[in-house]
């Protein structure tokens, strides 16, 4: 019986093997001429397959792509709190405090922590700010404020009438050494209540009320500190205010203001968490932090700049027109500019649009006169002196100035030479260079001296040590340029740059700025301009185009026109640089 079962087993087994060694043989010749066959068959219309794979595949990534970028354009972003946003700024940063501006980047960084009773908006418009309203009496010599409720300080202190009341009286004490001092001369405040504050002038001052968007100072803190100490205070830099960004740090060292936003700010928290202020010492230094990703905005380039700031790809270059004016004001009361035929004649050797094409690349404009009064008729005023070199050298034969060997003009054994000086690291330096050049032309030898900001006004602006001065001036929202030219502000603090003194011109400022009449102001600005045209105390040269360059991460910001650069931060609490997509209807 074993043997059997064994004997079947055995048979069994063979069988298994047999079925299993044809299914083998089977399934390698289905596989060789049936599956390896065909795609032998293929081998010659695989590469047409791959192809078209690959472009099914193509369309499908841009079917998908396409799709996402309708759907983004259909979204609105709506903007995120939180993030930081870093800036270049160019300038000292060692003090905050706006009634004692010190360079530019302290004017940002005031904008930012402190607010005044109004402020310009980004077209350029005057608005209320701390104010909410006011009123002018009909005789234009009391302005009535009246004040938001509701307003904290950045350590929580209520905001009344009595700051307003002491940020006037620090500003007209002498021991202040207020530069805005002459603006406030004579006024007199009164606080009717907490939230109301009068101000009385001596007389009608039609610009006055452009003047209340300086920023308001605490009482509570500075009280107790001299105005003459105010300066050196500690409060400059550990500033409050009432503004969006309150101090988080300064570090004094290394040139830099960190600022968190103001949860109590009475137009909203802003979006942006904290803000960061870099001092650089140029703009060619603050567009290098850019490019290095140290910093997210660059608070002011040059024109020959911003085809380099493009090409980064990641930045946007925002342009705004603002009411500022460059030019040469000549010191009219010593050396050879005390002579009036040697400044005529330096302004008919002056190529003004020369200048704007080479130096500006189309973000200038030419400018000759001392204001902006675009609406002004200028009927029967006698334009400034246009481009005339046979005639300057006339003028100045006239005047006894005669060509030596050298090509340069002397007289009474006096080399023509003029000590040209302006701000380094600015594109101050390539308009003095053209100038010198387009001035030798007739003989006058011009050498120029640049130096840094701090330096430039401690050692020639306010002790007026120059020849000449390449600088430029803002003349505000309003075309009354007493502050530029009256004889009175001849001397620091003053910013009658070229210590210009005329009676008929004088007489014609003081009238101007105090009649609200367009047509009969208009009559006084043009003689105040026949007089200075004659004079020729400066030569205008060009008004320039403020341009501020942003990484495109940064939302929000929208600038046309700028009474000054730091309005750029008007409704910053609006900026961002978080956002979601939301998908609109």
């Amino acid at each position: 019986m074993l043997t059997y079962l064994k004997f079947k087993w055995q048979r069994v087994l063979r069988r298994w093997w047999r079925n299993g060694l044809k299914s083998i043989a089977t399934s390698r010749t289905y596989l060789r001429y049936r599956v390896w066959g065909r795609w032998q068959q293929l081998a010659m219309i695989r590469r047409f397959v791959l192809v078209w794979w690959l472009i099914i595949l193509i369309c499908g990534v841009g079917l998908v792509w396409q799709t996402r970028q309708i759907v983004a354009e259909s979204a609105i972003l709506k903007p995120l709190s939180g993030g930081r946003y870093t800036e270049a700024v160019v300038g000292d940063l060692k003090a905050v405090n706006p009634i004692l501006p010190t360079s530019s980047a302290s004017g940002d960084a005031s904008r930012l922590i402190f607010n005044g009773l109004t402020s310009f908006n980004t077209n350029g418009e005057l608005k209320g700010d701390l104010a909410n309203r006011w009123e002018v009496s009909p005789d234009g010599r009391a302005y009535t404020f009246h004040l938001r409720r509701g307003v904290t300080w950045h350590d929580k202190v209520p905001f009344t009438s009595q700051d307003v009341l002491f940020t006037l009286t620090a500003i007209q004490n002498p021991d202040t050494r207020s530069p805005l001092a002459q603006t406030w001369k004579g006024v007199v405040a009164e606080a009717p209540n907490e939230h109301t504050v009068v101000f009385r002038l001596p007389k009608p001052y039609t610009p006055f009320v452009n003047a209340t968007t300086v920023g308001i100072l605490p009482r509570h803190k500075l009280e107790r500190v001299e105005p003459r100490m105010l300066r050196i205070d500690d409060f400059n830099q550990k500033p409050v205010g009432t503004g969006p960004y309150k101090i988080k740090e300064m570090r004094t060292s290394r040139g830099e203001l960190e600022l968190e936003s103001n949860q109590s700010y009475y137009d909203g928290q802003p979006y942006i968490e904290s803000i960061v202020l870099r001092s650089y010492m140029s703009s060619d230094d603050a567009l290098q932090a850019y490019r290095r990703r140290q910093v997210m905005g660059v608070s002011q380039i040059r024109p020959n700049q911003t085809e380099e700031a493009r090409k980064l790809g990641t930045i946007k270059v925002h342009e705004a027109g603002v009411p500022d004016r460059v030019g040469v004001f000549f010191k009219t009361k010593s050396g050879a500019t005390s002579d009036k035929a040697v400044r005529t004649a330096l302004s008919m050797a002056t190529d003004r649009g020369a200048i704007v094409d080479e130096q500006f690349d189309g973000y200038a404009s030419t400018a000759s006169g001392p204001l902006i009064a675009p609406k002004m008729s200028m009927v029967g005023v006698t334009p400034p002196s246009r481009l005339n070199i046979a005639m300057a050298q006339s003028s100045l034969d006239a005047a006894g100035w005669k060509v030596s060997a050298d090509n340069t003009r002397s007289k009474n054994g006096q080399k023509l030479t003029v000590k040209l000086v302006t701000q380094s690291n600015t594109a101050y330096g390539g308009v003095a260079r053209q100038l010198a050049e387009q001035w030798s032309r007739i003989g006058v030898k011009v050498e120029i001296e640049e130096v840094g900001s701090e330096a430039l006004q401690q050692s020639f602006i306010r002790p007026r040590n120059y020849d000449a001065l390449l600088y430029a001036i803002n003349l505000g929202a309003d075309p009354d340029v007493y502050a530029f030219w009256h004889s009175s502000q001849s001397v620091d603090p003053g910013l009658n740059l070229s210590a210009y003194s005329s009676a008929a011109a004088d007489s014609a400022l003081e009238s101007g700025r105090i009649i609200s009449d367009g047509p009969t102001r208009a009559a006084k600005y043009r003689s105040f301009i026949q007089t200075w045209n004659q004079d020729v105390p400066a030569v205008m040269l060009y008004a320039p185009t403020y341009l501020y360059a942003a990484d495109r991460e940064l939302r929000g910001v929208n600038i046309k026109r700028l009474v000054y650069p730091s309005d750029r931060f008007d409704e910053v609490e609006k900026w961002s640089v978080r956002v979601r997509p939301v998908t609109g209807r």
